[in-house]
């Protein structure tokens, strides 16, 4: 009777060390899938592309081969088969207001960016309105290496649309302050240029854009008299003062540091 119970004892002895045993690896299995889970969680985040990818300037490289890319939070920099993303410090402006540099780094490299307004040929003789140098090394090498290349700002696509005046220095504009329609607005953001009908003359001219800024230049306009009260004098006076810009809910809202200069509205 003695050995019965004995036995008995020791049989429930192992069957509660065995399910013990069993629950324990079961726990680690599920903390072992959660670590991995966690892990490529990390390493998908880490490869997630920026939610703001639109460049705003791109250049161009040969021998060997790049390609620079400004967004509106990194610098994303190829180099042959290797990419590198970098963080996009403020510019260090020159003396020289024809130049801008940037300089930031990572754990694996540093970057040194110049970018200069004066034509650069690209390989394929275009034309280019900046030349672009980099001074560039990972942080395994000893040594930057110099690149050079030609690079181009890239006008907001949002941009490309025809506007109609709404309002003057937040004055709302009617017909009949213009000789036969509303002052407006064509805009090519691809060609940086723009046409319209300034109020009382048709005009023409070219964009600088970066960013949120704009720049209009080389207003020209045809010659027709127009009444002294007209406001195409204030709309054109007031387009050239213009240094930034903001798109919604379908207006193009221009400005400078005083405040706002012109509003349109989008013409479907």
């Amino acid at each position: 009777m003695t050995f019965l119970k004995n036995s008995l004892a020791f049989l429930l002895l192992v069957t509660f060390f065995s399910c013990g045993q069993s629950k324990k690896e079961s726990v680690n299995s599920t903390l072992a899938v959660n670590d991995s889970t966690d892990n490529a969680i990390k390493t998908a985040i880490n490869k997630a592309p920026r939610s703001n990818a639109t460049p705003f300037f791109k250049s161009l490289g040969t021998t060997p081969n790049w390609e620079l890319l400004l967004t509106q939070d990194a610098i994303q920099f190829s180099l042959q088969d290797e990419d590198f993303s970098f963080p996009l410090p403020n510019p260090i402006l020159a003396a020289d207001a024809n130049v801008k540099m940037y300089r930031t780094e990572t754990e694996s490299a540093q970057i040194k960016i110049q970018i200069s307004m004066t034509e650069c040929t690209d390989s394929e003789s275009k034309p280019h309105p900046y030349t672009v140098s980099i001074d560039f090394k990972k942080n395994t090498d000893v040594d930057f290496t110099a690149l050079k290349g030609c690079g181009d700002y890239i006008t907001d696509y949002r941009l490309h649309d025809i506007w109609v005046l709404e309002s003057i220095n937040d004055e709302k504009v009617t017909r009949d302050q213009f000789t036969k329609e509303l002052p407006n607005l064509e805009i090519n953001s691809s060609e940086n240029s723009f046409m319209g009908y300034a109020g009382c003359n048709t005009m023409r001219g070219s964009i600088f854009s970066e960013q949120s800024k704009i720049r209009f230049k080389q207003i020209i306009t045809t010659r027709k008299m127009c009444l002294p009260t007209n406001k195409e004098v204030q709309f054109i006076k007031e387009l050239e003062r213009s240094t930034q810009f903001k798109i919604e809910n379908l207006r193009l809202y221009l400005s400078n540091p005083d405040g706002n200069t012109l509003t349109f509205k989008k013409v479907d």
